[in-house]
């Protein structure tokens, strides 16, 4: 629910005290210090501690973060302290979504069909989140932040709540085991190298979702952004109970190509959006976020999942993470926001242009996982 209240908000907060300029820096902040954090905690809970007490303690110390990036906004303090406190809550909170994942996958008894379940509940309180920051008319106020912060004080102590997740893996020694290094070892299997790589390439445009989309709504009318962007998220719950009852009767890589369409059809939907003036058509490409996210972001655990080893199940999630989330994150902040500045921000035509960079960018990824995955397959097949 916290990040539902303040990601979408972000960019109409970041131009409402004049701190606009530093929007690429600020998104890119969580996946750079998830860098250094994500594979960290990813091995200590498979190596040496809870999972779900970590995530009780990371939570609990980020929201202090949180709370003050947004009051140094609300002081009117320069917007670098808002950099500086959102480094601590990155670098705090990264690796959360790894360990919450672990959590679930480790205790569900059917993880192929429960977890497209359990993961929207998250989804529920991501719309939950957007929906009570325009109620309150916060659109665009740090108290936003600040609500979120609170929040995610209240879901620290519900960690603790959690299903036992102890380590697993005793026999890893070293300082590369110490800090997650030992995940990287799995790009050496061909088909998972192939989809760690094709979701990062996939992840780097999708990084203009939240960056831009608010922003655009913003100049076509719409007086609601925060709870306009969870349309996606209201799509992607009945999208999670699809998943749960196709389960196990489709390849999960088949689940992953029609993710990367489906990133490729947003795009188009928002260049039309662009050129025709149209907010419906905003909206529509906004509904196909909930059926992306699902289609490669979940599945995309799930097929990781079926292919590690049991004592890795933390490290390949956090690895996963770092390559979307992170290095994916960093490069698609700065480039996502050097493309606005030259053809998205001002007149329909730009805004068109944008847009369908990123659509051709999509290709990029599908047709690398097609021929990594699909096509080779294939052919083993037919020898």
């Amino acid at each position: 629910m916290p990040p539902g209240m303040w990601v979408s908000s972000l960019p109409n907060i970041l131009d409402t005290y004049g701190a606009l300029w530093i929007l690429p820096y600020a998104s890119a902040l969580a996946p750079f210090f998830a860098i250094f954090s994500g594979l960290l905690f990813g091995s200590l809970s498979d190596r040496k501690l809870n999972a779900e007490k970590l995530l009780a303690v990371l939570g609990f110390t980020g929201a202090f973060a949180l709370w003050l990036a947004f009051s140094s906004l609300k002081w009117g303090w320069h917007p670098g302290w808002y950099l500086f406190f959102q480094s601590i809550n990155a670098l705090i909170t990264g690796p959360m979504f790894a360990l919450m994942t672990k959590v679930k996958l480790v205790n569900l008894p059917n993880a192929a069909k429960s977890f497209p379940i359990y993961t929207m509940f998250g989804t529920i309180g991501w719309i939950c989140g957007g929906l009570l920051v325009s109620t309150l008319g916060l659109d665009a106020s740090a108290e936003t932040g600040q609500l979120a912060a609170l929040i995610r004080l209240a879901m620290s102590g519900f960690c603790l709540l959690m299903p036992l997740t102890p380590p697993n893996d005793f026999e890893s020694r070293g300082w590369k085991a110490t800090l997650g290094l030992t995940a990287f070892k799995l790009l050496k299997d061909r088909e998972l190298r192939v989809f760690y790589i094709a979701s990062a390439l996939f992840a780097i445009p999708c990084m203009s979702f939240f960056m831009i989309t608010p922003m655009m709504l913003k100049q076509f009318g719409s007086q609601y952004p925060a709870a306009q962007m969870t349309i996606g998220q209201g799509v992607e719950i009945f999208v999670m109970i699809f998943l749960s009852i196709v389960a196990g009767r489709f390849r999960i890589r088949w689940f992953l190509i029609v993710g990367f369409i489906l990133g490729l059809l947003r795009f188009a939907l928002f260049a039309m959006a662009g050129e025709m003036s149209m907010l419906t058509l905003i909206w529509l490409g906004i509904a196909l976020h909930g059926p992306i996210y699902a289609f490669t972001m979940v599945t995309g655990r799930l097929f990781l999942d079926k292919r590690v080893p049991g004592t890795m199940r933390g490290q390949a999630q956090a690895l996963f993470h770092l390559l979307t989330f992170s290095f994916a994150g960093i490069l698609g902040a700065f480039l996502c926001d050097w493309l606005y500045e030259r053809w998205g921000n001002g007149t329909e035509q730009n805004w068109a242009l944008f847009w369908w960079v990123l659509a051709a960018s999509v290709l990029i990824p599908l047709v690398y996982f097609f021929i990594g995955v699909i096509g080779k397959n294939e052919q083993n097949t037919q020898q």
